[in-house]
C-alpha cells in the first residue's frame, strides 16, 4: 500500500500516530516499469476498519504518488477479496 506523502501528515495528525523509519530504503517501480526517483524511507502501520472489514497494523509505505492519495496493493485486495465500484467510487469486500 502506498500513501502520498501530503496526505500522511493529515492521517499522523488525526490519529496521532507517528511515521516510522524503514530499516532500509525501498524502491518501486512504476505502471510504465520505471523506478521512482525518490527511495521510500518512511512508513505508517494503521489499523483498518471499512464496514465490517478489519484489517490489524496495515502497512502503508510514505511516498508522492502524484495524481492519488492512497495506492491499493493488488495481492491485499486479492486476499481480501475486494470488488472496485468505479461508478461510486467504493471498495467493497466480497466475502
Amino acid at each position: 500500500m502506498l500513501i502520498h506523502d501530503k496526505l500522511v501528515n493529515k492521517v499522523c495528525k488525526k490519529l496521532e500516530i507517528q511515521s516510522i523509519l524503514l530499516a532500509k530504503e525501498k524502491l518501486i517501480q512504476e505502471y510504465d516499469e520505471k523506478l521512482f526517483k525518490k527511495a521510500i524511507i518512511h512508513k505508517i502501520l494503521l489499523n483498518l476498519t471499512i464496514e465490517s472489514h478489519r484489517e490489524l497494523t496495515m502497512s502503508m509505505l510514505i511516498t508522492d504518488i502524484e495524481h492519488h492519495e492512497v495506492i491499493l496493493n493488488k495481492f491485499w485486495m486479492n486476499k481480501n477479496k475486494i470488488l472496485l465500484n468505479m461508478k461510486h467510487d467504493i471498495i467493497v469486500f466480497s466475502d
